[in-house]
């Protein structure tokens, strides 16, 4: 007969968000948990830490951008284009949670890897990196579309 030991939950407290300056929007954990499918061996404290990383990393990709927003008179995230939503949510506001959301992602994903020495674990981690890309690929993107540049760095001629 074999036993497997199951981890605590992971899950964060009801309500428990990461804050951030007060110009960006808190990144709720659950959510992010929910909306990335974040697995159950990331503990809340690494969670945390990873948004952390993220809004540092999204915040400094759009200082420039908010700069000029704050040169022009915005209080915060949500003063600026107040009216643009997208499922009764802030529409840039979703951005910043997604670029942030998907910076963490890709942080976990390349900070855990598979302690298995085989041929799965290493299939495994390969598919974490890969994962980890994509991660950093529609943070990318999010940032660019709040900033209102293409999604491309170069275009063909």
């Amino acid at each position: 007969m074999a036993f497997l030991a199951l981890p605590p939950d992971p899950a964060s407290p009801e309500g428990f968000s990461v804050e951030g300056d007060g110009w960006f929007p808190a990144i709720d954990c659950n959510k992010m948990r929910d909306a990335l499918r974040i697995g159950e061996m990331v503990t809340n404290a690494r969670l945390v830490e990873a948004i952390k990383g993220g809004q540092l990393t999204i915040d400094r990709e759009l200082a420039d951008w908010r700069t000029a927003r704050e040169d022009e008179g915005a209080a915060d995230l949500t003063e600026v284009e107040p009216t643009r939503m997208i499922g009764g949510d802030h529409r840039l506001s979703l951005l910043y949670i997604r670029a942030v959301r998907f910076a963490a992602a890709a942080e976990l994903a390349e900070l855990h890897r598979d302690l298995t020495a085989t041929q799965d674990g290493q299939a495994r981690a390969d598919t974490e990196a890969t994962t980890a890309q994509e991660y950093h690929r529609l943070a990318t993107n999010a940032v660019r579309d709040i900033i209102g540049t293409g999604r491309v760095a170069v275009e063909l001629i």
